[in-house]
């Protein structure tokens, strides 16, 4: 079972803004999700970014239990390489799992995490 570990997570101001520097944004409707690629395959970093303006605290905490998840699942089929935020859209707080989950695999898809599916 793969785990989410500390030494994965972003966790400084400094390093979420490096990588909002110099980084690929893409963006749906539930999610916007900002990549940064390096040439250390190993390299795999994953951070979340979230406003007051989704909700109260629970619901966003909520929220980023769920956006970790989908990543510590998901993540081992990912290539090295990689630093990545998501931010959240406004409403994202009340969706499914499953609407998250899909809406983060479409985008790591065209971001060049994932292979294509078919």
């Amino acid at each position: 079972m793969p785990q989410f570990l500390k030494s994965e997570r972003l966790k400084r101001s400094r390093e979420f803004k490096a990588v909002f520097q110099q980084c690929r944004k893409l963006e749906n409707s539930h999610l916007a999700f900002y990549v940064q690629f390096s040439g250390d395959a190993g390299l795999r970093k994953f951070g979340v970014s979230l406003s007051r303006a989704l909700g109260k605290a629970y619901l966003r905490n909520r929220l980023k239990r769920r956006l970790r998840e989908i990543y510590r699942v998901e993540k081992e089929h990912f290539r090295g390489g990689y630093q990545v935020i998501l931010v959240p859209r406004r409403g994202s707080a009340g969706r499914s799992f499953d609407e998250l989950r899909q809406s983060f695999l479409s985008l790591a898809v065209r971001a060049g995490l994932l292979p294509r599916m078919k």
